[in-house]
């Protein structure tokens, strides 16, 4: 899987810095709660329920296909420092 995910470095910081928030469920599950439209059906939803493309768009259930990766796989890989969940947050500390 991690051969997969290196199309996916130029969009996304996957290699983590060394430091993990504390926080990292709570972060991930806030990340999910982004709301992203589907590039197959054009619905929205919550990213939490979405599958990651080869070409960087996302998909749902109904459109996803068996290369694609589900959020809870490719949230996991996220670099989290980089995410606005937790500047928003050292922003106000």
């Amino acid at each position: 899987m991690a051969n997969s995910f290196s199309k996916f470095a130029l969009f996304f910081d996957f290699v983590n810095n060394g430091s993990v928030p504390d926080n990292q469920e709570e972060i991930i599950k806030e990340f999910g709660k982004r709301v992203q439209r589907c590039y197959g059906c054009y619905i929205s939803y919550y990213l939490r329920d979405m599958y990651l493309g080869e070409d960087v768009t996302f998909f749902c259930e109904h459109c996803k296909d068996e290369t694609m990766f589900h959020f809870d796989d490719f949230s996991r890989l996220l670099d989290l420092n980089k995410l606005r969940e937790v500047s928003e947050q050292d922003h106000h500390h």
